[in-house]
């Protein structure tokens, strides 16, 4: 297929631990809590998982986000010890062991999470991986789709391509239109805020909006609310009915597909491609601005994995393992930290964890967070996304390039139809499936299948009362339904007696990221209209009131990275970064903020003061 510069098979991707929409989604039905007897602490790195006092930071996950803040928080010469509910480090990245082949083979290392370096020329983890001794491969994107097993052919790519092209260019103008208005609704809040305190005139702000808004008619109309500010009217409301009025464009990623007259064809692969197997949800429920800046095109694998990749990274890191974080109170003094039946105390806390979990409320907070901080955990979600990795004897895939992502759409099966029916899933109508493919990745016969959004969480869910994480075909037989898919649809592109020959069914594995207890969904998506959320998850929080007074608690994870590495790996790694340079900061301040006293005079006053209580001596 020619360029295709949006596909982004991201992946899971990656942070400390990390759904949300599907916890109390009547249609999925509520994800499995499975009984697990607490484990034992378990120190990694000489942490001292006893010690309970004494830190600058607590870092809450062992994904890369909190590795890459406690790494860097070391490097600044801070205390630093990492609480991690899991039984190992590196969060969503997480490496399976795939048997291929006979039983003495080597096993091949497949990502059960994130497993792609997005545009690697620009992607800040390129060079480590290289300097760590991994090897890349590049990922084959250009490779035709198919309709119902037959390859595309010359008119149905270019059809494809015209209307991805289609498509693009209309988000790249949502974007630009969207960033605008939400930049001149923001600047009108402000002002809005000033004329309360009599540091600006509404005339001030009228001439502002006249001049920046295209239309006139909606200009004079909130000019004549900024009127009413120093009167009746509250910045609160008017800053409420200056975004109702200023951002028009629309934030729905799905209203920008070009899918009427010739394009109609392609559309579902369309949808797909760029909805539930690139952001993890559907695009009716993806923000278009979001979505759009992503950085991709060029995506590498990794030799070993990038889960490898973060556990060879996170070497050294003190953490303590089997310690899930219930409660973090944060006061202006300090923060205390309750994990393992331990109460940690520190100076900050640093939260990693996914949006899932805040959104779960698996962590609970005192003082209650602030409304700002409510509103961006609420206007982010967890997508899904589901690998079915599939081995093989002997290579099915003909003359397939390795590392190839493929597209295919195809007739339901029946048991597939019948879920899809009972519960209105995608395409129930039409009776039909778009599904993707990795094939040969890193020149092995596998194929590894991948299915997004809704149909990701549902097909999870069938293990809800049986698995709780990533891993081998559970004997349950819950995983059947999406192994069949996933074998139907290669059966249509390879040939039915082929696959049957050569599959190995025992060596199956498949990802449950919905269902695990750490992480709540696969990766982060910004809802229409709340692409902004990111940076605000962002923010660090103080204990007074709205989040005021001296910052103790930070945020950081790829649910609070810059849109073009929203829900990957770079945006974890960015993020913990700069929230280990901003805790140091914030440190420093204070610390230069206390009163400091000569050396000289130090001493002299203690001898004045030791002189006044002292017994006289002759």
């Amino acid at each position: 297929m020619a360029k295709m510069t949006s596909l982004r098979p991201r992946m899971l991707a990656a942070l400390g631990i990390l759904l949300l929409p599907l916890l109390d989604n009547p249609r999925f039905g509520a994800v499995a809590q499975v009984s697990q007897a607490a484990k034992p602490q378990q120190s990694v790195g000489g942490a001292e998982c006893g010690k309970t006092s004494g830190y600058d930071a607590i870092v809450v996950g062992a994904g890369l986000a909190g590795l890459s803040a406690a790494k860097e928080l070391t490097h600044l010469g801070r205390s630093v010890l990492i609480l991690e509910a899991n039984d190992r480090i590196g969060g969503r990245a997480f490496v399976g062991q795939i048997a291929v082949g006979s039983g003495t083979d080597p096993k091949i290392p497949i990502d059960y999470g994130g497993a792609w370096l997005h545009g690697v020329p620009t992607n800040p983890l390129t060079g480590l991986v290289d300097k760590l001794g991994f090897q890349r491969a590049r990922s084959e994107l250009d490779v035709p789709f198919r309709i119902d097993g037959h390859i595309a052919d010359e008119r149905q790519v270019e059809l494809f391509d015209k209307a991805l092209a289609v498509y693009e260019k209309a988000a790249e103008r949502a974007v630009k239109s969207g960033e605008y208005e939400y930049s001149l609704a923001a600047q009108a809040c402000e002002t809005a805020e000033k004329i309360k305190q009599r540091e600006a005139t509404a005339g001030e702000l009228c001439r502002s909006l006249t001049t920046g808004m295209p239309d006139k008619v909606r200009a004079r109309a909130l000019c004549t609310a900024a009127r009413e500010i120093p009167k009746r009217q509250s910045p609160e409301k008017f800053c409420e009915l200056a975004n109702k009025t200023i951002r028009t464009t629309s934030d729905i990623a799905l209203d920008y597909i070009p899918y009427k007259g010739s394009f109609a064809e392609v559309a579902p692969l369309l949808i797909a491609n760029n909805g539930p197997l690139e952001s993890s949800k559907e695009l009716e429920e993806t923000s278009v601005i979001d979505g759009a800046q992503f950085l991709a095109g060029e995506d590498d694998l990794v030799d070993k994995g990038m889960g490898a990749f973060v556990l060879k990274y996170g070497e050294g890191a003190q953490a303590c393992l089997n310690s899930p974080v219930t409660k973090i109170m944060y006061r202006r003094e300090g923060v205390e930290v309750q994990a393992a039946g331990h109460t940690y105390s520190a100076r900050t806390a640093l939260v990693t964890v996914s949006v899932g979990i805040l959104q779960g409320k698996k962590i609970g907070f005192d003082p209650e967070l602030p409304t700002k901080k409510t509103d961006a955990i609420k206007g982010l979600s967890m997508g899904n996304l589901q690998k079915v990795i599939i081995p093989f004897k002997s290579n099915i895939f003909g003359r397939e390039k390795p590392n190839s992502w493929i597209l295919a759409e195809d007739e339901f099966i029946p048991e597939e139809k019948a879920l899809g029916e009972r519960l209105k899933l995608p395409g129930y109508k039409d009776g039909r499936r778009v599904m993707a493919f990795v094939v040969k990745p890193l020149d092995t016969n596998i194929a590894i299948g991948f299915f997004g959004g809704k149909w990701a969480g549902a097909l999870e869910s069938q293990c809800k009362d049986a698995e709780h994480s990533s891993g081998p075909r559970s004997k349950s037989g819950c995983d059947d339904l999406a192994i069949n898919i996933a074998t139907a649809a290669l059966s249509s592109m390879y040939g039915k007696d082929k696959v049957a020959e050569a599959i190995q069914p025992e060596g199956i594995h498949l990802t449950r990221w919905s269902l695990d207890p750490t992480s709540m969904g696969a990766y982060s998506v910004a809802l229409p209209g709340q692409w902004e959320m990111r940076e605000a998850l962002g923010e660090p929080v103080g204990p007074d009131k709205n989040g005021a007074g001296p910052k103790r608690l930070f945020f950081a994870g790829e649910g609070t990275s810059r849109a073009i590495y929203n829900g990957s790996y770079p945006g974890a790694y960015e993020t913990g970064l700069k929230a280990a340079r901003d805790i140091h900061a914030e440190l420093l301040e204070e610390a230069d903020s206390k009163p400091k006293t000569p050396e000289k005079e130090r001493r002299r006053a203690a001898v004045g003061r030791k002189a006044q209580v002292a017994p006289v001596r002759r």
